[in-house]
């Protein structure tokens, strides 16, 4: 009996402490939303256009993105200099409270850079992005023809 009682004593503290620690951990906020990721076929670098939402009544920053499939991902923008278009990596991207902002050929999007194998239509892969606030949000991406 002794035994018993030490035991639910003992599983009831794990119990609490996992509590405490899951709701210290940093999660997502259900306020940003990202919504049709996609990418074309690929064969060294790569680009990923989405849609993301912040619902929420405070600001947000896209800061980071991570992928499996690439060597480096990162946030960038097409800009126009001289006749032409060139592109910059962005450190951190306001996305403000009530607002919408859409990743775009010619605008801002996700850069794969140094692919790790080639992308073909029909592939389905995951990104990251985190948010100065919401935390890191998984996306899936799916590969479409141009």
């Amino acid at each position: 009996m002794k035994r018993f009682v030490i035991r639910t004593a003992s599983m009831a503290v794990s119990a609490l402490v996992t509590v405490a620690v899951l709701a210290a951990a940093p999660s997502s906020s259900a306020s940003i939303s990202v919504s049709g990721a996609f990418s074309r076929p690929a064969n060294d670098m790569g680009a990923v256009f989405l849609t993301i939402a912040n619902a929420g009544a405070s600001d947000d920053a896209l800061d980071g993105a991570r992928s499996d499939v690439a060597d480096a991902t990162e946030v960038h923008e097409t800009y126009h200099v001289d006749g032409g278009d060139a592109m910059r990596h962005i450190p951190s991207l306001a996305i403000p409270a009530g607002a919408t902002v859409v990743f775009k050929s010619g605008g801002y999007h996700i850069m794969l850079i140094g692919l790790k194998h080639d992308l073909r239509v029909g592939d389905h892969f995951t990104i990251g992005l985190h948010f100065a606030h919401a935390g890191w949000v998984d996306v899936p991406v799916v590969v479409k023809s141009f």
